[in-house]
């Protein structure tokens, strides 16, 4: 499989690199940014005023925003609501007004997954709520919901508000919309997850070049120098499943709900290993507030796909 860019795609991942160096930290800057550069309709069809990228650009949005350690969620905030809406406007106006809103920058819809007790997390700024229940099999349209309830904090840093879902049937999704959901939740979560392994990396081989032990940097220790390439390797496979199950859902094919799968296992056991290492590696300094490190270790665990398979 090829996994080089297109013309259209080495730009944004240009841009996306520009706004990593100078990015600000508050919630709302990086999502103003993000509609003012116009990624939240990455994935949109160019029928319907979008890039027409498919998964591809999606995912070099969330990936650049995991290694920022971003509080957005793409899929939650972009890409699920854009693939739900363009989806249904065929069929429903309303759905199709709220599309256009969507596409201008004026509506911002999410899209959450109801939980055991039946109710949903959403943050304070939130226009549209889309709710998925029975496994995003069925859709709740909650419009200005009323965001009061128990208030949390998540690892990112942003509040949210945990609110019960109104007691209604909701609407019965097709089977070809919720597989496009799903695919999309999962690649874009280990799009995700890939970012922070890759800065997480990257900060690791730092300190072991510039930390001195024996009168030599960490890294000039043999048993020290295998591990860190397990760790670029671990960056290298997540990478190339992500890619394939991106370009393979961008073309419609029928193995992209595998790849998907494929990519999210990998990329969650990779994680995993990759952010103990990095903590280990680290020292005792990796084991405090004060080391980075841990941050990206924190959200690797915690972002889940919206969506889960059947």
């Amino acid at each position: 499989m090829d996994f080089e860019l297109n013309d259209t795609e080495r730009m944004l991942s240009d841009t996306l690199d520009r706004f990593a160096l100078s990015a600000a930290t508050e919630t709302g800057a990086h999502w103003q940014h993000c509609l003012d550069m116009g990624w939240h309709i990455a994935s949109v069809s160019e029928e319907l005023g979008g890039f027409g990228l498919g998964l591809n650009g999606p995912v070099l949005v969330a990936r650049s925003l995991g290694g920022l350690l971003s509080p957005l969620d793409w899929a939650r905030d972009a890409l699920l609501p854009a693939i739900l809406l363009a989806g249904l406007s065929p069929d429903d106006p309303r759905a199709a007004q709220a599309l256009d809103d969507f596409l201008a920058g004026t509506l911002k819809p999410v899209v959450a997954a109801a939980d055991a007790e039946n109710r949903v997390s959403l943050p304070k700024t939130v226009n549209l709520a889309l709710a998925l229940t029975d496994g995003g099999t069925r859709l709740i349209w909650m419009e200005q919901p009323e965001l009061t309830g128990a208030e949390t904090i998540s690892v990112a840093g942003e509040e949210t508000v945990s609110i019960p879902l109104p007691d209604a049937p909701g609407l019965a999704l097709s089977k070809d919309l919720t597989d496009r959901l799903r695919t999309a939740a999962h690649v874009v979560a280990a799009a995700d997850r890939l970012g922070a392994m890759e800065k997480a990396f990257a900060m690791t081989l730092d300190y072991c070049r510039t930390r001195h032990q024996f009168g030599r940097p960490l890294s000039g220790f043999q048993a020290l120098q295998h591990r860190l390439v397990d760790m670029s390797i671990a960056c290298d496979e997540t990478e190339a499943l992500v890619l394939a199950a991106a370009m393979a859902a961008t073309g419609d094919r029928p193995d992209a709900m595998r790849l998907a799968t494929a990519a999210w296992a990998r990329a969650s056991d990779l994680g995993q290993r990759l952010g103990e290492e990095a903590i280990q590696l680290h020292g005792g300094i990796g084991m405090t507030e004060e080391c980075e490190v841990g941050c990206y270790v924190k959200r690797m665990m915690a972002r889940q796909p919206i969506v889960s398979t059947p």
